[in-house]
């Protein structure tokens, strides 16, 4: 562990911007890839905390280290201010899986698989369950108690850094749970509502394991600035290691995997040269001839490797750099990192065709944040909404296909993530009634005039809420087989002379409702006739 800061490290970044992925698509329907990428993320998360507590137990016997190295003289209260961060984290963490197993207690009848063992993800019997997890967090007020614990904890840790440093390393300890969110009206909520309002119980699962993730970030970052103290003017390093940090182990197809291969906590002044090799775990010295050579600038050596093939990869190499006393150091590293086709996928929410001339929901799936995405359909509106996208298609395009192309945005470049063929259909043409739903045969002068008007409705498998107005129509009157002259009516509701016509005609008279023009967004139509005897 070296002397300097600490921010969030790449895996926690990486993790995090997976969370976030999944997170967003909770806003659609939940399909079963979502729920098995969920038990990957935390599997992933699992191993990550497990790796960070040994990374930061390194850094704790470090301290220990130093401290018998150089005295209580020259290390003065840190190993104090290392064992009450310990402890804080450690309690913090204990809270965090305690409220896990009591979530899986209460929203999965049980935190214990049939063999005794606490549920991990995948043993979740109720993965897509909503109410629970959302009554869990929100109703029973435990996302509220969980953001004052991580309160509590930021304010005690940060009094372990010296007052001169605590701005600077508040930037780093992430567990940002006092700042201001929004939700897809832009209307402000709390850290709370933002998070866990919803939530399915798989992501409820999964982040605790991130939140336990950014706790031991936070902890290492201030363990970083609390070593800062021990003898800087006189510090022996008793140990030295390779670091490859990556900027993400997560790339689409067409990308580029980038990393920083540094040697921790040593002299930027130096250029080191930097060797290593695909495919492997390890790379012994003496096979510096076989592998990539690459030339550092100011201790730090830029690692980039194309993205042109999906599948996972693994690297290892070691940085060769001079030694205080002037001989050669080796110090190695490995890594590995996953190319991903981009993918997206386009479902109308409520049919799987687009009708011309009205607004077709439609919702996107994506592995990365809602927020970031766009969709366009070429020759139609796209406009965004609160719940995803409205398609807009006109009337030209009926009988062809459209295609919908969702993009990213990622780190100011538009990536397309994937695209979907649809149909475009003429919306049906509804059917005229009287009334409340009265469309013919015979009826009495009193069933007409209690339904004084002529509506159109669609058909009860059109989903949509399409609202038609009717424009006009012609009522013709035969009586004892004589046709009288029609009457014409505007807009919906019989007028005067019509209600009177019916109501002065005798029985067995025929009554024709014709030439019905109705109009909607999608257009203006003609309706068939109705056709009424009076009883």
């Amino acid at each position: 562990m070296g002397a300097s800061n600490c921010p969030e490290t790449p895996r926690q970044r990486m993790i995090g911007m997976m969370y976030l992925v999944l997170t967003a698509m909770l806003a659609l329907n939940v399909s079963k890839d979502i729920i098995n990428a969920f038990v990957v993320v935390d599997d992933t998360l699992v191993v990550a905390n497990q790796n960070a507590e040994k990374n930061v137990e390194e850094n704790y016997s470090f301290v220990d280290r130093q401290a018998a190295i150089l005295g209580p003289e020259k290390i003065g209260d840190t190993p104090a201010r290392a064992a009450a961060l310990k402890k804080a984290t450690a309690d913090l963490v204990d809270y965090i899986n305690q409220t896990r197993i009591e979530l899986l207690r209460v929203a999965d009848e049980s935190e214990l698989t049939e063999d005794g063992r606490v549920k991990t993800a995948k043993d979740i019997e109720k993965k897509d369950n909503t109410s629970n997890a959302s009554n869990f967090f929100i109703n029973n007020g435990r996302a509220e108690q969980l953001k004052n614990e991580i309160i509590k904890y930021k304010a005690t840790i940060l009094e372990l850094v010296k007052p001169e440093n605590r701005d600077q390393v508040k930037e780093y300890i992430g567990l940002d749970v006092e700042g201001t969110y929004y939700n897809n009206d832009d209307d402000k909520e709390t850290w709370e509502k933002h998070n866990f309002d919803g939530m399915i119980l798989i992501a409820g699962v999964t982040m605790m394991n991130k939140l336990i993730g950014e706790v031991k970030n936070a902890e290492s970052a201030v363990l970083a600035h609390i070593a800062t103290g021990i003898g800087a003017e006189d510090f022996k390093f008793d140990h030295i290691g390779g670091r490859s940090i990556p900027k993400s182990e997560l790339v689409f197809q067409g990308e580029n995997y980038e990393a920083d291969i540094i040697v921790a906590a040593y002299d930027s002044k130096q250029n080191p040269k930097v060797y290593y090799k695909m495919g492997v775990d390890t790379l012994p010295e003496n096979q510096r001839e076989s592998a990539i050579e690459l030339e550092g600038d100011k201790g730090v050596v830029k690692l980039q490797l194309a993205g042109s093939s999906i599948g996972d990869f693994k690297y290892a190499g070691f940085i060769m750099v001079n030694k205080p006393d002037g001989t050669p150091g080796y110090y190695h590293f490995s890594n590995k990192y996953t190319v991903m086709k981009p993918t997206a996928t386009v479902a109308a929410e409520r049919m799987n065709v687009l009708y011309a001339g009205i607004e077709n929901p439609l919702s996107v799936s994506a592995s990365v944040p809602q927020e970031r995405l766009s969709l366009s359909i070429p020759g139609c509106n796209t406009p965004k909404t609160a719940t995803g996208w409205n398609a807009v298609v006109p009337a030209n395009l009926v009988g062809r296909e459209v295609v919908a192309t969702v993009t990213a945005n990622l780190d100011g470049k538009n990536q397309t993530m994937g695209s979907t063929k649809f149909r475009v259909k003429r919306v049906p043409d509804p059917y005229a009634v009287i009334g409340a739903d009265i469309r013919g045969g015979r009826k009495s002068k009193q069933d007409l005039l209690a339904n004084p008007a002529l509506l159109a409705k669609m058909g009860e498998d059109f989903v949509y809420d399409l609202r038609w107005k009717v424009l006009s129509y012609r009522v013709l009157f035969v009586i004892k087989g004589i046709e009288e002259a029609p009457i014409i009516v505007n807009g919906p509701a019989f007028n005067d002379q019509l209600r009177n016509k019916i109501n002065s005609a005798p029985a067995g008279t025929t009554i024709f409702f014709t030439d019905i023009r109705v109009q909607s967004p999608a257009g203006d139509r003609s309706l068939q006739e109705i056709s009424i005897r009076l009883r």
